[in-house]
């Protein structure tokens, strides 16, 4: 992708999101983005702003090239079962574990998250799952509403770039100003079922409307998860 316009698109393409949706992520107007891919170009400003918080490589979106893989920062002293041999050839990538829960702020102007540390994970894992790896992230689960299957201080990662809503699955997703892990389900009048685990916590309903206005927005599919206790 050799254009400013181009990277844009793709990137509105792998969120599922609009340019009303990309100008709120970037603090801006919409007309701002029209532009950004009418002229292409876009300032180093809002381009570090999108990059940031969707994870994409800020050199990557100013100026093209290969999108970015971040190497992993430990050595074998702090992540014994990775050899000096598997650190050197690929064959581990990193995935950046942000200081956010899943409660609230996720992405809110001006929030932004930021990154702890990173974990390593097998190139070969997000791969076979068709997981673009500037689009996995790392976060914290708090609270119980989706005991026995997550608990307490949990950590999951998302992949920000798969929101289709399959029934059943465990999704990261926004309501308004709270961010949330849920299990969805698409009912057939066109709302969205926001269901826990946990028996005493009741269904959610998403309506139509709070679709509609941005009120409701999924951000990406849980594919993996770690217990306080594993």
């Amino acid at each position: 992708m050799t254009t400013v316009d181009q990277r844009i698109e793709k990137i509105m393409r792998d969120h599922s999101i609009n340019k009303r949706e990309l100008a709120e992520i970037a603090c801006t107007t919409p007309q701002n983005v029209a532009n950004w891919i009418n002229r292409d170009a876009i300032s180093r400003k809002k381009a570090k702003l999108i990059s940031e918080k969707l994870g994409y490589d800020l050199n990557w979106l100013l100026y093209g090239g290969d999108e970015n893989i971040k190497e992993s920062k430990l050595n074998p002293v702090e992540w014994e079962s990775l050899s000096e041999e598997e650190q050197k050839d690929g064959k581990f990538v990193t995935i950046p574990v942000l200081d956010v829960e899943l409660s609230a702020g996720f992405g809110a102007c001006p929030t932004m998250e930021q990154e702890m540390y990173t974990l390593p994970f097998r190139s070969i894992t997000l791969k076979q799952r068709n997981i673009p790896i500037n689009m996995a992230k790392v976060v914290k689960v708090t609270g119980d509403s989706m005991e026995p299957r997550l608990f307490d201080k949990d950590i999951i990662s998302i992949n920000t770039a798969d929101t289709r809503i399959r029934d059943g699955k465990i999704y990261a997703v926004r309501v308004h100003d709270l961010q949330k892990v849920k299990v969805l389900i698409r009912n057939t009048d066109g709302t969205i079922t926001l269901r826990s685990y946990n028996p005493t916590y009741a269904d959610e309903i998403i309506s139509k409307e709070q679709i509609e206005s941005g009120d409701f927005q999924v951000l990406g599919r849980m594919w993996w998860h770690s217990s306080i206790d594993d």
